[in-house]
C-alpha cells in the first residue's frame, strides 16, 4: 500500500493535473479587487466567446431565478453581482478541467449530477438557515468530491479495488479508500485544491466534508457542504457509490442547529420538491461541459 505521503506527492506532481485557465484567474483577481468596475470586468470576460456564452447560459438558469432574460455580460454583472459571477466562472472552469468519461467503475453522469445537486442544496440550505457565507458555497458543494475524479483518473488500479470492495462488502466507501490507500478522496481533493491555490476555506471544505468536526477556518461552510452532500446522496435516483455508508455528522447538525429529527425530515421533503425545479439548471450545466 502506498503511504499517504507518496500519494500526496503524486497528486501534487502529476503533470496532467489541469491548472485554472488564465482568464479565470484574472477574473477572480478582478472580482476580489474593490476598485474593479463592472465595465472592466465585462470587457475581460467578453474576450473569451466560449466563456461568455457559458456564463450567460448559467446566469439564465433557475440557479439564479432572475425573471428577465440576461443577454449581456454587463447586465449579468449588474444583476447577479460580483460574487455570483465569480462563482459561475470558477464553476465553469473547474468542471471543464475535471470532466472525464465514465466506465464500469465510474458513473460520470451520476458523479456530476451529485456534485451539482450538492452545490444547489448547499446554497439553498445556507439561505434557509440564514448563514451569510460567501458565494463560494456553491463552488464548495460542486467540488467537494473532486478527489474521486482524481482517484479514478490517476490511481486506476487502486480505484478499481476500492470500488470492488464497496460493491462486495459492507465497508463504507471511506473505509474502502482507507484500506487500499491509507487516505480518502476528501484528503486527495483537498491536496488538489491546494495545488490550485483555492481559498483556504474551500480547501478545508473539500478535505473535511466527511469530517466537519475538524474544521477550523469556516465551520459553518464545512457543515453546510457536509449536510448538502448527505441530502443529495439521499435524493439520488441511484446509489452514490463513492458515498456509500455516509450519514449526517452530529457535530455538523449541531453547528447548523438541525438536531430535531422531524425538522431535518421536513427539510429533506421540501428540498426534494425544490430540486425538481433545478433539473433544467443541471441539464444546462451539463451542456456547458460539452460545449
Amino acid at each position: 500500500m502506498m503511504s499517504p505521503e507518496t500519494i500526496k506527492e503524486k497528486v501534487q506532481t502529476i503533470i496532467q493535473l489541469p491548472a485554472l485557465p488564465t482568464i479565470a484567474m484574472e477574473i477572480v483577481d478582478l472580482v476580489d479587487n474593490p476598485k474593479t468596475s463592472a465595465s472592466k470586468l465585462g470587457k475581460l470576460i467578453s474576450t473569451d466567446q466560449a466563456l461568455t456564452a457559458k456564463v450567460l447560459k448559467i446566469a439564465n438558469s433557475p440557479f439564479y431565478g432572475f425573471p428577465r432574460k440576461i443577454s449581456t455580460i454587463d447586465f449579468a454583472i449588474i444583476v447577479l453581482g460580483y460574487d455570483a459571477l465569480k462563482e459561475i466562472v470558477i464553476s465553469i472552469s473547474l468542471v471543464s478541467s475535471l470532466q472525464k468519461k465514465g466506465d464500469a467503475m465510474f458513473d460520470a453522469k451520476g458523479f456530476w449530477d451529485h456534485a451539482i445537486m450538492s452545490g444547489v442544496l448547499a446554497r439553498r440550505l445556507a439561505r434557509d438557515l440564514g448563514y451569510r457565507v460567501s458565494g463560494e458555497v456553491f463552488v464548495g458543494g460542486l467540488l467537494h468530491d473532486m478527489g474521486v475524479s482524481v482517484l479514478h483518473r490517476y490511481f486506476k488500479s487502486e480505484h478499481k479495488r476500492i470500488m470492488e470492495i464497496v460493491r462486495e462488502t459492507d465497508l463504507t466507501a471511506l473505509e474502502a479508500e482507507e484500506s487500499v490507500l491509507g487516505v480518502t478522496h476528501a484528503e486527495v481533493g483537498g491536496w488538489l485544491a491546494e495545488r490550485w491555490n483555492l481559498p483556504s476555506h474551500l480547501v478545508e471544505a473539500i478535505s473535511m466534508h466527511h469530517t466537519p468536526g475538524r474544521a477550523e477556518n469556516n465551520k459553518e461552510l464545512v457543515a453546510l457542504i457536509h449536510c448538502a452532500d448527505v441530502f443529495a446522496g439521499r435524493m439520488a435516483a441511484q446509489t452514490v457509490e463513492f458515498d456509500k455508508g455516509i450519514d449526517f455528522d452530529q457535530e455538523a447538525l449541531n453547528r447548523l442547529q438541525l438536531t430535531d429529527a422531524a425538522a431535518l425530515q421536513d427539510y429533506m421533503e421540501n428540498y426534494r420538491e425544490l430540486v425538481k425545479g433545478d433539473l433544467e439548471a443541471v441539464t444546462q450545466f451539463e451542456q456547458t461541459r460539452e460545449a
